[in-house]
């Protein structure tokens, strides 16, 4: 085979191939940073502790975490939209707090109660009921503290006409306790010692919500859960009672601009942290793309739907992307060469072939002049034949195809030439 001969017609063929893959390594994403920054509430909260599982986990995938402690939620929706963190644990009812554009939602993880404690001594039937009085509503930067003020505010409880303070969680529930303030919000896990202390206090009431139809219809991101008689203590009773509890979820929030790969490595801790049962959560209902407060991320709408790509759900997950990126490159190509090595064969022996025909217009030539030639004419045809001749006996052997179209030729060749001499060596003969 003529290697230089088929380099010359696979050539642009290849060419092309270059370029389509320098075109497609620039369109296609470029692989993610392998360091994700998490942004959580106070260390030693529901938010780091969840932080620091996923950190473990995507260390196993071949990420490291960072972890930035904060006041809560409403710090975290700043870091996000400044771009100080990638993604971070966001409480429902908190986007209406400060500007959110460029942020996305990546579903929400489990919900979060939301505890109203008040004294005894006053009666609280609606949260209209706390107007003019002395309420806890969270410290600034926290989750519960946008959430508490809109719930407090579209009751008519304002700064205005009540004092809202912002107290630190153990500062609330002590001067809860001791009557120096009538009632406070709190979000929190029902393990927490907080709650269960609240729970047993001879002096406070857990409110249980009314209207929840109303609650959950103007707010969407809320909904209700119930704190069953003796859930949080068996032997105690505790509570004493069924009690009807607003819930807010956790949401993973992450900027717009974060890479894909970044938000399916995200879901897919969130699934193996979050989809594990709780006290208010059946086994696999979260994550969820619902009780979502900001706008749902395009890869999250797609992997919560229909959940992780083909080949993450049987590869390591670094392994699948690698290969999910090669395929992006490499089917394009695949495309270009099947049918390329379909045609160059073709090409190839077309090429061969004209090497050896191209000899018969010449040879049909000195044939035209032998038949109406003179002697002196089919002299020179002769010599003309003999260059033929001598030109064949170096061409490089074809293909085993075609070489039976070389030795037709040669016969041709030396059965004119046989016919020249002769028709040139009657010049010499006796009339």
């Amino acid at each position: 085979m003529d290697w230089k001969k088929l380099a010359w017609v696979a050539a642009p063929a290849l060419a092309l191939m270059v370029i389509a893959l320098l075109l497609l390594n620039r369109l296609v994403e470029p692989l993610p940073p392998r360091r994700i920054t998490i942004s959580t509430g106070r260390e030693g909260g529901a938010y780091y502790m969840f932080a620091k599982e996923y950190a473990r986990l995507a260390a196993k995938d071949g990420f490291s975490v960072e972890i930035q402690t904060g006041a809560g939620s409403v710090e975290t929706l700043k870091r996000l939209t400044a771009g100080q963190a990638m993604a971070g644990f966001v409480q429902g009812g908190t986007a209406e707090a400060l500007p959110t554009e460029g942020l996305r939602s990546l579903g929400s993880l489990y919900y979060e109660p939301v505890w109203l404690f008040h004294r005894k001594t006053r009666l609280l039937r609606g949260l209209n009921d706390l107007r003019g009085l002395r309420i806890q509503v969270g410290e600034e930067g926290s989750g519960i503290r946008p959430l508490a003020v809109r719930l407090l505010r579209d009751s008519g409880v304002t700064a205005q006409n009540s004092t809202l303070l912002a107290l630190t969680s153990e500062g609330a529930a002590a001067a809860l306790e001791a009557g120096r303030i009538d009632a406070a919000f709190f979000i929190m896990a029902p393990s927490v010692p907080l709650v269960r202390r609240l729970l047993l206090s001879p002096t406070v009431s857990l409110w249980s919500v009314r209207r929840t139809i109303a609650y959950t219809t103007h707010y969407r991101f809320l909904s209700t859960i119930t704190l069953g008689e003796g859930v949080v203590d068996l032997v105690a009773d505790v509570p004493d009672h069924d009690i009807l509890l607003l819930a807010a979820t956790a949401n993973l929030v992450v900027r717009e601009d974060v890479h894909p790969v970044i938000v399916r490595l995200l879901l897919k801790t969130a699934e193996i942290v979050h989809s594990r049962p709780g006290l208010f959560e059946g086994p696999n209902v979260f994550p969820s793309d619902t009780l979502v407060e900001l706008p749902l991320h395009e890869v999250a709408g797609r992997y919560l739907r229909k959940g992780p790509p083909f080949l993450e759900r049987y590869l390591p997950f670094w392994i699948a992307v690698t290969a999910e990126r090669w395929a992006l490159l490499l089917l394009p190509v695949i495309g270009i060469l099947l049918p390329l090595i379909r045609i160059l064969p073709a090409l190839y022996n077309s090429q061969m072939r004209k090497r050896v025909t191209r000899w018969y217009r010449e040879v049909n030539e000195i044939d035209h002049v032998l038949a109406t030639g003179t002697p002196e004419e089919a002299k020179a045809a002769a010599e003309r034949l003999q260059e033929v001749q001598a030109k064949l006996t170096r061409i490089p052997p074809p293909p085993p195809g075609l070489m039976g179209e070389l030795y037709d030729l040669k016969q041709h060749v030396e059965w004119l030439l046989r016919q020249a001499d002769t028709q040139a060596a009657a010049r010499h003969s006796p009339r």
